[in-house]
C-alpha cells in the first residue's frame, strides 16, 4: 500500500487523487533535490559576496591613496558584501529572513552598480562598450541570483 503525500491516508498503487484529502499524488516533491539547489546556489553567493568585500577594501584602498574623500562606493560594496554574505549564511540554515535580508543588499549593491555605471558613461568616450562589458559581469549575475533565489523552488526551502 501507498500513503497519500499529504495526508498520510493508505493508497491503492497507482492512484492519481487521495480520496480523504484530494492531493494530487502525481506531485511528488522531493525536498533534497530544493536543499541541493539552495546550497549550491548559498555557497555560490557566500564566494561572489567575499569577493565584494574584497572588492570594496580595494576600492576604498585606491580612494585613500588619491585622496579622494568623497568617494564611498568602497563602503557600500563592502556594507553590501556583508548583507549578502548574511543573508547566504541564513538560507544556508533555512531562514526565509536570509532571502530578505539578501534581497536588499543585492538591491543596494545593483543601485550602486548602476549609480556608477552612469557616472563612468560621460567620461567613457570610446571606452563606453568596454565599461559597459565590465559592468555587466558584476550586474548580469547579481540580477540573476536574485531571480533564481526568489523562485518557488528556492523559497521552498526556506522557513
Amino acid at each position: 500500500m501507498e500513503k497519500c503525500i499529504r495526508c498520510d491516508a493508505a493508497l491503492e498503487p497507482g492512484t492519481n487523487f487521495c480520496p480523504v484529502c484530494g492531493t494530487d499524488q502525481r506531485f511528488v516533491y522531493r525536498p533534497e533535490a530544493t536543499t541541493i539547489t539552495l546550497k549550491v546556489l548559498c555557497i555560490l553567493t557566500i564566494v561572489g559576496s567575499v569577493f565584494q568585500l574584497f572588492r570594496g577594501l580595494i576600492y576604498e584602498m585606491v580612494a585613500n591613496d588619491s585622496n579622494n574623500n568623497e568617494y564611498i562606493r568602497g563602503w557600500i560594496y563592502g556594507i553590501t558584501g556583508v548583507m549578502t554574505l548574511a543573508g547566504a549564511v541564513m538560507m544556508l540554515q533555512k531562514q526565509l529572513n536570509g532571502l530578505y535580508l539578501y534581497t536588499v543588499g543585492q538591491i543596494i549593491y545593483l543601485l550602486t552598480c548602476f549609480w556608477a555605471t552612469s557616472v563612468y558613461m560621460e567620461e567613457a568616450g570610446d571606452a563606453t562598450g568596454l565599461l559597459l562589458t565590465i559592468a555587466a559581469v558584476f550586474v548580469v549575475p547579481a540580477i540573476l541570483f536574485l531571480i533564481v533565489f526568489w523562485t518557488d523552488e528556492c523559497k521552498k526551502g526556506l522557513r
